[in-house]
């Protein structure tokens, strides 16, 4: 109840109260940390879990294979593969699904199209996992191939199969097939689109320009959107240079009061571009004005059996190596200028982050820059 209601830490705080613990309470920690984003926790209670000598549930992997896919710590994944073999549990379907996405999430496309061919009976979600994985990875051929293949065998595709499909067409710049499969949403499976569908129509279109039909698309939607088609138009216009439209759409997330730090922080990079540096102040205000605090990044890398966990601008959660790494990275940044490289950009990049406040390391502009 905890794990689901969101609130790990009473969860954990009943789990360690508990006298008595076996598998299954076991499991409900685990699965609770992996769907609640927190997927170092869940692989490190797997592991004392197994130095326990409590013996895993097909339950137990599903939420260990989620956290290895959301860290890409393909090496845990093998692992826990291999104790699924070891315990009988591979012919499980949900743990085959579990197996194909952390393979995929992986980037290992080849280790999960074996597991998905082994599959006697393959499942919409054992299907969704495997196109999922090709369309993430950029093969969004692969995984248009994997949809006709699935149609001809009479799997029925579901919303989430078209959100995965939709994706393929973005990365592949296929507006006009990305329109085909939306529209045959409602007209052949009788499935009406959601806000996800919206959203990749949307980021179909930014991400081939055609900024101003986004806008226009957005404005016809009848549904309530929130805010998230804004950003998508936002961050392409970013990408894009099309200030005009990404002002729109800025000013527009605004006035619907967004919480999303990193819309305050695109829009005023788009008004610094522009040096209008009076518009720069009045979003930097707003967004004290409404407590908006940018999120630290995180990202994770596995190395040598290791996952490595980074951080932004956080001292508690600083890679042991940090100094050393920071040190390389600026040493790389002058390689690079004096092998030449100039930045490309329009506008300076070092006025911008100073007109910003976010920087004021002279290295770190350097750094930044030379990025």
């Amino acid at each position: 109840m905890y794990a689901k209601a969101e609130c790990m830490d009473a969860a954990r705080e009943v789990f360690e109260s508990s006298k008595e613990r076996n598998s299954i309470t076991w499991s409900a920690m685990i699965t609770g940390y992996a769907q609640n984003g927190e997927a170092e926790s869940a692989d490190r209670m797997f592991l004392q879990m197994h130095a326990a000598g409590f013996l895993p549930t097909e339950f137990t992997f599903v939420g260990v294979l989620n956290a290895c896919s959301d860290m890409g710590a393909l090496v845990m994944g093998k692992l826990a593969h291999g104790l699924i073999v070891k315990l009988g549990f591979e012919m499980q379907m949900y743990v085959k699904s579990a197996l194909v996405d952390m393979y995929s999430k992986c980037g290992n496309l080849e280790d999960g199209m074996v597991v998905f061919r082994r599959m006697p009976d393959r499942d919409v979600i054992a299907w969704n996992s495997i196109i999922s994985g090709f369309s993430q990875n950029g093969c969004g051929n692969g995984a248009l191939e994997l949809f006709e293949e699935m149609k001809l065998e009479g799997t029925a595709p579901d919303h989430i199969t078209f959100i995965n499909v939709l994706c393929a067409c973005s990365h592949m710049g296929l507006v006009d097939r990305g329109w085909i499969y939306f529209r045959s949403m409602t007209k052949e499976y009788g499935l009406t689109p959601r806000l996800d569908h919206y959203a990749c129509m949307v980021d179909i279109l930014s991400r081939a320009g055609l900024l101003v039909e986004a806008k226009e698309f957005i404005e016809s939607i009848t549904i309530d959107h929130g805010t998230c088609l804004w950003r998508i138009v936002l961050g392409a216009c970013r990408s894009l240079r099309d200030f005009d439209v990404g002002a729109y759409a800025g000013e527009r997330l605004m006035e619907l009061g967004t919480e999303d730090s990193s819309a305050y922080i695109l829009l005023s990079n788009i008004y610094a571009s522009q040096r209008k540096w009076n518009d720069v102040e009045r979003v930097r205000h707003l967004m004290r004005l409404r407590g908006i605090n940018k999120d630290p990044g995180c990202s994770w890398v596995e190395l040598n059996s290791r996952v490595h966990v980074f951080v932004v601008g956080e001292q508690q959660h600083q890679h042991p190596e940090a100094e050393s790494i920071s040190e390389e990275l600026i040493r790389l940044s002058k390689h690079m200028k004096d092998e030449g490289y100039r930045q490309t950009s329009q506008f300076s990049f070092n006025e911008e982050l100073v007109a910003l406040g976010e920087w004021h390391n002279e290295d770190q502009l350097e750094l930044v820059s030379a990025a």
